[in-house]
Parts: C-alpha cells; structure tokens; sequence
C-alpha cells in the first residue's frame, strides 16, 4: 500500500484498491481451477472458450482504470 499511498492515493482508497484487486486475484485463481477436464464438444455447445490469462489482465485493467479515474476526481476536486 505504501507504493500507493506515494503515488497519492488516499489512505481509504488505497486498502479497498488492494482488497479489491486481491480478492479479484482469488476469485480468477478458482474460477480457471474450476475448468476441469471438459468434453470439448459438448462445451462449445455452451459455454465459449474464456482465455483466463486475457479475462484477468482486461479485470485487472478495469480495477485500475477505476482507482485512476478516483485519483483524477479528488485532483480536479482540488482544484
């Protein structure tokens, strides 16, 4: 958190910013051990292939999106 708070992140912000990203960690983690052995044929009948590496950098990217646009929020709020 300290990385954070450095980069001005407030103190509030910062720890739901590293709960948030870590619990999203977990939940990617059980989601592709989750994917076990599947007869591929009967899966794409329904459900379409998720490359798990590429859903969790495009999550992970939208957690940090979120916490970018807060920090422009309280800059321009201080202005």
């Amino acid at each position: 958190m300290a990385f954070l708070a450095a980069s001005g992140v407030l103190e509030a912000d910062a720890q739901m910013a590293m709960l948030a990203a870590s619990r999203y960690t977990v939940g990617c983690v059980l989601e592709e051990q989750a994917d076990g052995p599947v007869d591929v044929d009967a899966r794409q009948l329904i459900i379409p292939h998720i490359d798990h590496d590429a859903a969790f950098e495009a999550g992970l990217t939208l957690i940090l999106h979120g916490l970018v646009a807060r920090l422009q929020a309280q800059a321009d709020s201080n202005r």
